[in-house]
């Protein structure tokens, strides 16, 4: 069973129109700065999925503490979110960006909610410098379409080199697992 979630009404009907006849998957109404909707989208998940999401959130680690409720024992959140702070600018506030996070800040948080981490990934090394200079420096409010095209077609190298640089990427991939509760004393 599959449970795909939106708050935005118009986005929750192209999901709903998307799974029309996909009977494995259910879509939900689910607003994540709201823990009870979270709780109400079900309980007992394998796995979360929350991509570009949590930089929204108001209070991230009460609706990660939620997203732990409705995962099974040993259960695991994948997430998806925009890394390092000093990145923060036009671009981010165009997208509803309000916040970027720090590895450690991020794995505080988790813990705080209730789950060990396991992986985190930085993803995107070279398009943290275009996006330093386009929010940063040129306060830009989007990239144009000519630069997005010379990045796409580029990929092939970027790839080989993201690895090599010494600073973060621009999004970061934390995989966690709900931590299993003590055991009872007896």
């Amino acid at each position: 069973r599959y449970v795909a979630s939106e708050k935005d009404p118009l986005y929750l009907h192209s999901l709903r129109n998307r799974f029309l006849r996909t009977p494995n998957v259910e879509v939900a109404p689910v607003d994540a700065n709201d823990p009870a909707s979270i709780a109400a989208a079900g309980r007992e998940f394998d796995t979360v999925l929350a991509v570009n999401v949590l930089e929204t959130v108001d209070d991230v680690e009460a609706s990660m503490r939620a997203v732990a409720g409705s995962l099974e024992s040993g259960g695991r959140l994948i997430a998806l979110v925009p890394q390092g702070p000093s990145l923060k600018g036009s671009l981010d506030e165009t997208l509803g960006i309000r916040r970027r996070f720090r590895r450690e800040n991020l794995a505080a948080i988790l813990a705080g909610a209730g789950f060990q981490v396991e992986e985190m990934i930085s993803l995107n090394r070279i398009g943290a410098a275009a996006w330093w200079l386009f929010g940063r420096v040129l306060r830009r409010r989007h990239i144009n379409k000519i630069t997005l095209k010379i990045f796409d077609k580029t990929v092939w190298l970027w790839r080989r080199i993201d690895g090599l640089l010494p600073w973060p990427g621009v999004s970061l991939v934390v995989v966690a697992r709900k931590a299993e509760p003590p055991p009872a004393r007896q």
